[in-house]
């Protein structure tokens, strides 16, 4: 059922690890036991050139989690599923978040329950998620960089990645901004993202997609080791 509440880890490996992460993220299915809690529990790989390269990062992985009770995340870092995701890791970071609003499915449902709230103070995060017909792989991957170096120069866009389920037909991307105002100036005016959305609506790339916006909630974790500009989320990171 949709959740309310949502939570973004990220877990990077020392290169050794990274055969053995791979092989249990291709194989994730089996390691979910019973004492992982009930939810939309999703271990997904990231790709290399921070995760918009059609090559996988093998060192860096995503676990995508929603609980709705929140005495069910205790329950799921205890889980020996969790522990063997996060006890070989050289660095973590976790994002709470809230939905706020959004449209669209993934795998044929809609995962999370909106609030609906129209005024938003402070950090956001995004999320969008596309299957890509067989036939538009092509199309689809070329227009991958040029979104991933907007992204890197967005003012106000204080981290991003990209990862997915399956190589090549999935991409979810993930983002944190400084405010509503300049996440809209990227995702609605002229830009590569905009010219891009556009054409996947008139060519028919995508058979699904999703595109939501959160609340953060907390940010935690290994902050210096990634990528993240961390003096605007002070407010809500512990």
């Amino acid at each position: 059922m949709p959740t309310d509440r949502i939570t973004f880890s990220f877990f990077r490996y020392p290169l050794g690890y990274s055969p053995v992460a791979f092989l249990f993220m291709g194989f994730r299915r089996l390691f979910i036991g019973a004492d992982v809690p009930t939810g939309d529990v999703r271990l997904m790989g990231c790709g290399g050139g921070d995760g918009f390269s059609i090559l996988p990062d093998p060192r860096t992985y995503c676990l995508m989690s929603g609980l709705p009770d929140p005495a069910e995340d205790q329950r799921l870092r205890q889980s020996r599923f969790y522990r063997r995701i996060a006890r070989p890791s050289q660095a973590q970071l976790h994002i709470e978040l809230k939905p706020i609003s959004g449209h669209g499915s993934w795998d044929g449902r809609e995962p999370f329950a909106y609030s609906g709230e129209r005024s938003i103070d402070g950090p956001l995060a995004v999320l969008t998620h596309a299957r890509v017909h067989s036939n538009q792989v092509r199309p689809f991957w070329r227009a991958v960089p040029q979104i991933r170096e907007h992204l890197r120069q967005a003012p106000g866009c204080l981290f991003h990645i990209g990862f997915g389920e399956r190589p090549l037909r999935t991409l979810a991307t993930f983002s944190l901004w400084q405010d509503i105002e300049q996440m809209r100036a990227f995702a609605y005016h002229q830009t590569p993202h905009h010219r891009t959305l556009r054409a996947a609506r008139q060519e028919d790339w995508l058979s699904e997609s999703i595109f939501a916006r959160f609340r953060v909630l907390n940010v935690s974790g290994d902050l210096g080791a990634w990528d993240i500009r961390t003096a605007p989320l002070g407010a809500v990171h512990h």
